[in-house]
């Protein structure tokens, strides 16, 4: 658990690193031209616009500068098996099973309530096209190489039950977001990321669900502003928990039958190796 420890610990770190640096960058010529104008040293407040362009800028170069940490210094190796595509028939049922678990689990958060700390930060970045990219690709991908690549695949390693490992890394998933109205929907997406891949060895398939589940929340942000703050709002009180039993009915038989799909696949992947021999 110490490897994992200190993953987590660079991860913070890099994250107030870019924080501080891109404050430093951004403010400094600020109070040399508050300076000059006022003919004396001069410290203004910091403007809520330039709070946002380095929240942004600071969340986007630690995640790609964390990403180069862990390749650079072999936390995660990239090969050709962590990235296979897998199967065709595999995303067709994650995509479904994807938005059938967003509608669910939106709603069963939405119930219990809890602050949301990052509303404001996530409504700022759909304005962005930095902060996009950010969410949308960039989160996705270092997330995965992160907690399913390094810290799942660590504890698979290390304790016999799998269980433990994908609950676990879901559990440290959904803390690390730090804002009380994500961990919940982060920890029960987590159990699915992890699970897939624990079945895959790959990380492609978290990866696309990962993109589809922040693409998706983006483009009804951007498109439905102030309603898609929550199910009631998108749907209406009558119809919103319809759609969330209805979501959570679709994603368990996705859930079933993608089992079913790489129950299928390892037989086979069996039978071709006793074949070989």
């Amino acid at each position: 658990m110490s490897r994992i420890l200190k993953l987590i610990l660079y991860f913070f770190v890099y994250q107030l690193a870019c924080s501080f640096v891109l404050t430093f960058l951004f403010y400094i010529p600020v109070v040399i031209r508050q300076s000059v104008e006022n003919g004396t040293l001069s410290f203004p407040p910091f403007v809520s616009n330039s709070e946002t362009t380095v929240a942004i800028c600071a969340v986007t170069i630690s995640n790609l500068l964390f990403a180069w940490h862990l390749i650079r210094y072999k936390y995660i190796n990239i090969n050709r098996n962590i990235l296979t595509f897998v199967s065709g028939k595999l995303y067709f049922f994650l995509i479904p099973l994807t938005l059938g678990l967003m509608c669910c689990l939106n709603y069963l958060t939405e119930i219990i309530n809890l602050p949301d700390l990052n509303q404001s930060l996530f409504s700022e970045m759909k304005d962005s096209v930095l902060g996009i990219i950010s969410i949308a690709i960039i989160a996705p991908v270092v997330e995965e190489l992160f907690f399913r690549g390094t810290i799942e695949k660590h504890l698979l390693q290390i304790w016999k039950k799998p269980g433990y490992g994908i609950t676990v890394s879901a559990l440290i998933f959904g803390l690390i977001h730090g804002n009380p109205a994500q961990i919940p929907y982060a920890f029960m997406l987590g159990l699915l990321l992890g699970w897939l891949y624990f079945r895959t060895g790959s990380l492609m398939p978290g990866i696309v669900v990962h993109f589809i589940n922040n693409a998706l929340s983006l483009i009804l942000m951007i498109t439905l502003p102030g309603k898609a703050d929550s199910m009631d709002s998108l749907f209406g009180e009558t119809l919103a928990p319809v759609i969330a039993t209805t979501g959570a009915i679709i994603a368990l038989f996705c859930f079933c039958y993608t089992q079913f799909i790489l129950n299928k696949s390892s037989q086979l992947q069996k039978h071709d190796a006793n074949n070989t021999r």
